[in-house]
């Protein structure tokens, strides 16, 4: 097993039950994720990845699941999205030892190549999904990258917030330019809002991008409004859904049913790709949104019902952030609902207060007046 030699962890039996709306999942992953060191006190630190690992193993995800390496993105690759430029300069700042690209994202002496695995891993899931038959993969990789638009910072946020190169958008452009896939849909469902895949698809109509995050005037990088819907040819194909902190599975589960499911339903992406970040979760150490494992499990839900319906033919998840408990339970609930598992624990349901309550009412209505009805006819 790729997983071994590496890292040791006790197998435990679990037992599974499958029903008939399982889905074929694969996952990437490589120890070489754990070379990008940002220290021990960092919250985007290697320690994410072994403890999401570990959680699968014990919990028997690993054997239903294929693993495969990650392979490293070419420069090319990257220029699908980044400025050379840009490029140039984190692979300067690497190979002279600098230790920060900016204050918020620490880079080490390997740090340039586990970027280049991690652009290359999300790559590689869509090739998995595409020619080799898995209805869903799952990209388990760091540095994550939704914060990095063409040039690094993006939207005049202060730092790109732990990313190096923007992975998901570089897997949606690699399916659009080199696969010729007609059009592609990221959902972002990071506590933050993907203000660099913003950036780099705002004037793009081939790709959706829908965000929901806890709302930029209480949260990095302070971007990602209601009234962003994009210009040009991408106009109407960029929705944010900014959540007021506090915000509970009960909200959540509203605006995935009445908004992301029937836009995805009705744009009909070839590929949907997910920023799958788990920062959301109500014990995340860094932020104030407060969803519990339940919202995580109704994404996955939201997902096999757009495959029965033959909205899409595949889905990649490429991680993002998630810096508690939530990244490895999240993580796993998504793969053991995919998978069919009726042996999952769902967390319970978290609720809303009354007056966050009315205040996610108020941002659902706005999204539908600004973005659903002038564009989606929802």
């Amino acid at each position: 097993m790729v997983l071994e030699g590496y890292l040791k962890f006790k197998r435990q039996k679990v037992t599974w039950c499958f029903g008939l709306d399982e889905l074929k999942c694969c996952m990437i992953y490589g120890s070489v994720f754990l070379g990008h060191d940002t220290g021990p006190f960092h919250p985007e630190n290697p320690q994410r990845l072994i403890k999401t690992i570990r959680l699968l193993e014990e919990k028997g995800a690993i054997r239903w699941t294929k693993v495969e390496e990650p392979v490293k993105a070419s420069l090319d690759d990257l220029t699908l999205v980044h400025e050379e430029d840009y490029i140039n300069h984190v692979e300067e700042a690497v190979a002279k030892g600098q230790k920060y690209l900016d204050p918020d994202t620490p880079i080490s002496k390997d740090s340039f190549d586990v970027a280049l695995f991690a652009a290359g891993a999300a790559i590689l899931g869509c090739k998995k999904v595409l020619h080799e038959g898995f209805d869903a993969c799952f990209v388990l990789q760091r540095p994550p990258g939704h914060h990095a638009g063409r040039r690094g910072r993006a939207l005049g946020a202060p730092t790109q917030g732990f990313c190096i190169f923007n992975n998901v958008a570089i897997a949606a452009m690699y399916l659009l330019e080199k696969c010729n896939v007609g059009s592609t849909a990221i959902f972002d469902f990071d506590c933050h809002h993907g203000n660099g895949t913003q950036e780099i698809f705002y004037s793009d109509g081939r790709v959706l991008y829908i965000s929901t995050h806890q709302d930029g005037r209480t949260a990095y990088p302070g971007t990602g409004f209601i009234d962003e819907v994009g210009d040009g040819d991408g106009e109407g194909f960029n929705i944010n859904i900014p959540l007021p902190p506090f915000t509970g599975d009960d909200v959540y589960e509203e605006v995935l049913r009445s908004i992301v499911e029937k836009v995805l339903a009705e744009s009909r992406p070839s590929v949907l790709l997910f920023s799958a970040g788990f920062d959301a979760h109500k014990d995340d150490p860094i932020t104030s949104l407060n969803l519990s494992t339940k919202s995580f499990v109704e994404i996955a839900e939201m997902t096999k019902r757009l495959r029965q319906s033959g909205c899409t033919k595949g889905f990649i998840f490429i991680l993002e952030g998630g810096y508690g408990v939530g990244l490895p339970e999240g993580v796993y609930s998504i793969l053991a609902t995919l998978m069919g598992s009726h042996s999952l624990v769902i967390d319970e349901k978290t609720f809303s207060t009354s007056a966050v309550k009315d205040r996610c009412v108020k941002v659902m209505n706005e999204v539908s007046e600004k973005v659903l009805r002038p564009y989606w006819g929802l």
